[in-house]
């Protein structure tokens, strides 16, 4: 495990070779088999705690499709204005719970459209199961027709060990206060907390001062 943490935390863009499966493992599996073309499903749906790895698991599927020269759209809810153009090979929607009543409806036509085409893949995700999202229950109904996932967030105790397992092969060692404290004050989510680790070894190199709680407050 130690060995498959330091060879997965690599700072870049989500990818499902860069994604820690812990406890996701049948999730994780079913994305590469539809990636590689292997899956006969074409709808899912991913659920869970915000921090526990869905975005990352949908862009990279967006990602992945693209690669492969597919018409593929990753939309955040949260930040974009839902554009559901029924010409696209893989529609990836972010957080549908933020979905205003408009937005529900041009979705609902949507996941109907590719139904009846029998073409083009969707993924959606949302903090709750189907049946508990606050949408229109005609939507909700349709989002659990597919395969449905629940995302598990990774422990903290695991969060500290990937945190450490980083630091040490950037040459460094990561005390366990400020892991602690990371954990406490900011952004849980593991792509956020390794880019934290990532800058305060940087100020470290720069001030020449050894990483502590006080230089880590400095840098936040």
């Amino acid at each position: 495990m130690r060995q498959l943490l330091l060879n997965i935390t690599e700072i870049g863009p989500p990818s499902l070779d860069n994604f820690i499966p812990s406890g996701n493992e049948e999730v994780l599996y079913a994305l590469r088999n539809l990636v590689a073309g292997n899956q006969q499903d074409r709808f899912y749906y991913l659920w869970g705690k915000t921090g526990s790895g869905k975005s990352h698991l949908l862009q990279a599927v967006a990602d992945a499709f693209s690669e492969q020269q597919c018409n593929s759209r990753y939309i955040d809810c949260n930040q974009d204005e839902p554009n559901f153009n029924p010409g696209t090979d893989c529609i990836v929607i972010d957080n549908v719970e933020r979905l205003d009543d408009a937005a529900q409806i041009r979705l609902f036509n949507l996941y109907n459209h590719l139904r009846d085409s029998k073409h083009g893949i969707f993924l959606a995700s949302g903090t709750k199961p189907p049946a508990q999202l606050d949408l229109r229950q005609d939507l909700t109904t349709r989002l659990g027709w597919g395969l449905v996932y629940q995302v598990h967030e990774l422990t903290d105790e695991k969060k500290i060990e990937v945190m450490q397992d980083y630091a040490i092969r950037c040459g460094f060692e990561l005390p366990l206060e400020i892991c602690h404290y990371l954990l406490k004050y900011e952004q849980r989510n593991l792509s956020s907390l390794i880019r934290l680790v990532h800058a305060l070894d940087q100020l470290s190199l720069t001030r020449q001062r050894p990483i502590t709680l006080p230089l880590l407050r400095e840098l936040l």
